[in-house]
């Protein structure tokens, strides 16, 4: 009996360890693991692999093993309040399109290289009023939201993301450099 009763728990516990949450992409994309946290504009994915943050506008849906799991309220609370998710998506298409400061950060990165990249990402504060030229308050039709907590949050990390990313494509235009400049005086010596 004693064995019988130890086979079952052992059952059911591998049977409850290999609960997952589904998440399904928007391309079709399916992956099983475990929802960590659920934001406004994205979900905290872990998978056999890793921790992942998927964003909101990747994901076509998401199924809960467990649907007393606070990460399941949580998901279907930020669900219900589609404001908090169309403020993020806001700040982060106002974001792509219209904070400038790319091409001065290209060339940051292509003098500074990993100075430049680090400077920015701990540095940096872009808000829509600091937007070069003031593009964000002139031309978004979100000036309303400007003050949002959500809104910033996304607006900021968006922009950061592109900052970094133009730095990024600055030093690798001098790793490119750098590396034809060696070759070159390679062959002369050879």
């Amino acid at each position: 009996m004693k064995k019988l009763i130890l086979s079952l728990l052992t059952v059911v516990t591998v049977i409850s360890a290999q609960a997952f949450d589904k998440l399904t992409l928007t391309n079709g994309m399916q992956f099983q693991g475990n929802v960590v946290k659920v934001k406004a504009c994205s979900v905290m994915f872990k998978t056999e692999v890793g921790k992942v943050e998927v964003p909101a506008k990747d994901i076509y849906s998401v199924e809960f093993e467990n649907p007393n799991d606070e990460q399941f309220v949580e998901y279907i609370a930020i669900l219900n309040s589609t404001d908090s998710l169309d403020k993020c998506m806001n700040g982060q298409m106002d974001a792509q399109r219209y904070h400038g400061k790319k091409a001065g950060h290209l060339v940051l990165g292509l003098l500074f290289g990993p100075l430049a990249i680090i400077g920015t990402a701990i540095g940096a504060n872009p808000t829509p009023y600091n937007a070069e030229n003031n593009n964000t308050v002139g031309l978004s039709q979100n000036k309303d939201q400007f003050n949002d907590a959500q809104y910033l949050m996304c607006y900021k990390r968006e922009a950061k993301k592109t900052l970094i990313g133009r730095e990024f494509a600055g030093f690798s235009v001098q790793l490119a450099w750098v590396l034809v400049a060696r070759f070159a005086l390679s062959g002369f010596h050879d």
